[in-house]
């Protein structure tokens, strides 16, 4: 593949971002790094993209190269005109240390291995790269094709988002190669370590606990994904969208963490299966910090609720409901996936997980998958508690309904330790603000002013003269 191919390759998450800059108004928070914002662009660029993309299968227009470009380039343009501007741009992290260099070296590690193919994920194979070679030669999602008994195999019901990236990343570099799908694995890593970055300094973590937590989450994640050969696959697009959610968990509830949900959890639900559940569980515990009120401030009005409810659930609901019609009208669900609730596989599915468990790859670290019902006695991780634990128990739920008796054991083995990969990143982040940030027991102390202070001090007031002009 040539230099030249690579570099468009690379530049289409640069694309993503800045289409998704225009939506600066809701995704950007005051006390938001630079870092996490172009995090949080890339996603909401994708969603864009998604939704593009689904408008012009719907009308039946190819996905032509010129064309997106000139769409893109149309939405950007008229984004500027009609949308209001977000807050100032806060400067670049000051205050880099070794933890820094050690999550470079360890994406660095990463990229260069997945550029050779050495590490890519069998799914990649069998499942998201097939798709999008075959979309990108169709120029657009090939229901016909997805729908051929025989593909069964390819999870035709699954949400798109990650093909559809392949396939666009294809008709930009003028080829379908795995080099330039792999620059994508990189892109998700780089930014999964910027949302988990952001979330420790936003929760308050001392400096030492930050640099130590980063570097820890970064060899973590990084082990796991050469030594489970994890690039190409759709995990990493579910364990982006979670840690880029805790920031606006960890916030009290606004305006600008309502959108930045709402976004994440279209996000996730248009990269894959489990991702569906996991956009309801943050949509649903976003608005009962809205209705219910919460740990930082009083219930809000029935009418900023409702408004509040919109931004949180439109954007997955715009993502989801047409997946949702189109899976529905072409008979892609597959039926090997929902069955009875059967309670006697709880002793296979138990020895499974335990075996599971010790997969080298993840070196120990699989044991934190179990954290979630311990920070729901912290205040201030409660609402993130609760995701997760939701998210884990539709995990469970899953190998009840999904498997028979006589396969659960090689149902769990086979994808239990990507589960895994799916919340870890996030729970480590949630860990390490917990343990690191100095609180009082169950957090009962006071939040500390690191979580809404921008990077830079001289963009405070700005900061909250953007804030009060948005609300």
């Amino acid at each position: 593949m040539s230099g030249t191919a690579l570099l468009v390759a690379a530049a289409v998450p640069a694309l993503l971002a800045l289409l998704g800059s225009r939506l600066a108004a809701g995704l950007a928070a005051p006390g938001d790094g630079a870092l996490y914002r172009a995090t949080v662009y890339v996603l909401g660029g994708a969603v864009v993209l998604h939704i593009l993309l689904t408008q012009l299968d719907f009308a039946r227009i190819p996905w032509h190269p010129l064309l997106l470009v000139l769409l893109g380039l149309a939405l950007y343009v008229l984004a500027g005109r009609f949308l209001p501007r977000g807050p100032e741009r806060p400067g670049l992290p000051s205050d880099l240390g070794w933890g820094d260099g050690i999550a470079l070296f360890a994406l660095a590690v990463f990229l260069l291995i997945a550029l050779t193919g050495w590490i890519t994920f069998n799914d990649f194979i069998f499942h998201w790269g097939i798709k999008g070679e075959r979309f990108h030669a169709a120029r657009g999602t090939d229901y016909a094709y997805l729908a051929r008994g025989w593909n069964w195999v390819l999870h035709p019901d699954y949400p798109n988002l990650l093909p559809e990236i392949y396939a666009v990343t294809a008709l930009l570099t003028g080829r379908f190669e795995m080099p330039a799908m792999m620059l994508q694995a990189g892109a998700f890593f780089a930014l999964l370590l910027a949302a988990a970055r952001e979330g420790l300094r936003q929760g308050g973590a001392d400096r030492f606990t930050r640099q130590t937590g980063l570097a820890l989450i970064a060899l973590a994640i990084g082990t796991f994904g050469i030594g489970y050969m994890t690039a190409g696959g759709a995990d990493w697009l579910l364990a982006l969208a979670l840690t880029v959610a805790v920031p606006p968990l960890l916030r009290p509830p606004d305006r600008v963490g309502d959108f930045q949900i709402g976004v994440i959890a279209a996000f996730a639900a248009a990269a894959k299966m489990e991702g569906v559940p996991l956009a309801a569980f943050l949509v649903l515990v976003q608005w009962a910090r809205r209705f219910l009120g919460n740990t930082f401030g009083e219930r809000p009005a029935l009418g900023e609720a409702v408004h509040a409810a919109l931004r949180t659930g439109l954007p997955a609901a715009v993502v989801v409901l047409p997946w949702l019609g189109r899976t529905i009208h072409h008979h892609l669900f597959l039926a090997l996936n929902s069955g009875p609730f059967t309670l006697s596989r709880a002793p296979g599915i138990l020895a499974a997980v335990l075996e599971a468990l010790q997969t080298a790859a993840w070196h120990g670290f699989l044991w934190a998958m179990f954290l979630p019902p311990l920070l729901l006695l912290h205040r201030r991780a409660r609402p993130f508690a609760i995701v997760t634990t939701l998210q884990l128990l539709f995990y469970f739920y899953v190998y009840f309904t999904s498997a028979s008796a006589d396969q659960i054991r090689v149902f769990v083995l086979s994808n239990f330790a990507r589960l895994g990969f799916q919340v870890i990143p996030a729970i480590l982040v949630m860990v390490l603000v917990v343990w690191g940030s100095g609180w009082k027991a169950k957090g009962r102390g006071t939040v500390p002013a690191l979580s809404t202070a921008p990077e830079d001090p001289a963009s405070a007031q700005r900061g909250v003269l953007t804030t009060t002009a948005l609300l």
